[in-house]
């Protein structure tokens, strides 16, 4: 398997091999060399060695520009890094530099900016579908692989407005992607869902009310205070969420620490104020607690997302429901509301999103039983 996303792997005969790009071919292809060692440290110092020679930082020749440019992929991603920390959300930034020095630094860093070609963008990422994941031997997501390919545009994009010479030139590939899964529970797993939730009046289960029948998203729930619940008129305030993210210290070296951290929404129409069904209420109000106490611990400390899914997890198991997501609650809520006749343009608020197209698209999965009652309409004519 690969080691982060150094491009080295063990292969089946026990040995290691590390892979670099070592030039292009007569159709400016990039071209990989590979070294083969008994250990992984080994083999890394073989590679280390090939990187600093010419094979990879010496005088490639790029059609038009004649000899590299002194500049370096590494030293353009750090430009470009400095310039996006100044405009977007830290948890944003913390993913930036992650793809950059677990995927883009380990493979491109050392090489002139100049020699990198969209061929050799093209290699390298569909290297990653191939064998660039960290278990089983498999590639990166198709939906990782696109995360990639979106920064090494932008990248591409700064160094343009910055003139630095390019051999990008053509079109970069995109990995084909495929819908999601989504999970829904069926009225009979909510409905015992919701018998133990009720039995067991804890403030947990206040978490998993507010999934089914407010639509929050997990990291939503675990930032969320007493505080930000108005009994008196029936409303839940979001405007934060909880998340951990790795520590952006150093960018050139792979992070050892992360960090948790409390945050405004992933989007601007993530803050809302959803209102509750009378039922919840009068549940809350036999648990409301002081205004800084978070809601699904019931102490001055928080929980985090992978806690809450563990416990969540935990509850599935004992009251013998399939295996869901932490998110399946709230697309089981979406689609309840659509089975009922909900408006969609006041879902589509509720649930934070942009449009109602996000919406329908998403979160809206009819289940069979009102695709029945849908085509049970037709009639002869």
């Amino acid at each position: 398997m690969s080691r982060r996303g150094e491009n080295i792997r063990k292969r089946k005969d026990g040995r290691w091999e590390a892979r670099v790009i070592t030039g292009y071919d007569v159709r400016n292809r990039a071209k990989y060399h590979s070294v083969y060692g008994k250990t992984y440290t080994e083999v890394k110092a073989k590679r280390n060695t090939l990187l600093e020679s010419r094979l990879c930082g010496g005088e490639l020749h790029i059609p038009g520009y004649g000899t590299s440019h002194k500049v370096s992929f590494e030293q353009v991603c750090h430009e470009w890094l400095d310039v996006k920390q100044m405009n977007i959300k830290e948890s944003s930034y913390a993913r930036y530099v992650h793809i950059v020095r677990k995927h883009l630094l380990p493979e491109l860093g050392s090489c002139p900016y100049a020699n990198v070609t969209a061929d050799m963008l093209n290699e390298f990422l569909q290297m990653k579908l191939r064998e660039g994941g960290s278990t089983n031997k498999k590639g990166l997501a198709p939906k990782t692989v696109a995360d990639i390919r979106s920064v090494l545009i932008q990248i591409s994009d700064f160094a343009k407005t910055k003139k630095y010479p390019s051999g990008i030139n053509g079109k970069i590939f995109f990995p084909k992607m495929y819908p999601p899964l989504i999970q829904i529970l069926d009225k009979e797993e909510q409905k015992r869902l919701e018998k133990y939730i009720f039995e067991k009046q804890s403030p947990f289960s206040i978490g998993i009310l507010l999934a089914l029948y407010g639509g929050l998203r997990i990291g939503e729930i675990c930032s969320l205070r007493w505080g930000d619940i108005y009994l008196e008129n029936n409303l839940v305030q979001i405007d934060k969420t909880l998340l951990r993210i790795q520590e952006t210290n150093n960018i050139s070296n792979y992070p050892n620490k992360t960090k948790v951290l409390i945050d405004k929404p992933k989007t601007a129409h993530s803050i809302r104020i959803v209102p509750l069904p009378e039922f919840i209420i009068n549940h809350l109000r036999t648990m409301e607690k002081s205004p800084d106490i978070y809601v699904i611990t019931g102490t001055d400390y928080f929980m985090e997302p992978r806690t809450c899914l563990d416990k969540y997890k935990k509850i599935l198991k004992t009251t013998g429901i399939n295996d869901y997501t932490f998110h399946a609650l709230r697309h089981t809520f979406a689609t309840r509301c659509v089975e009922m006749g909900f408006d969609i343009k006041s879902l589509s608020e509720i649930l934070g999103h942009a449009n109602i197209n996000v919406t329908l698209q998403r979160y809206v999965h009819p289940s069979m039983e009102m695709k029945r009652r849908q085509m049970e309409r037709l009639k002869p004519l």
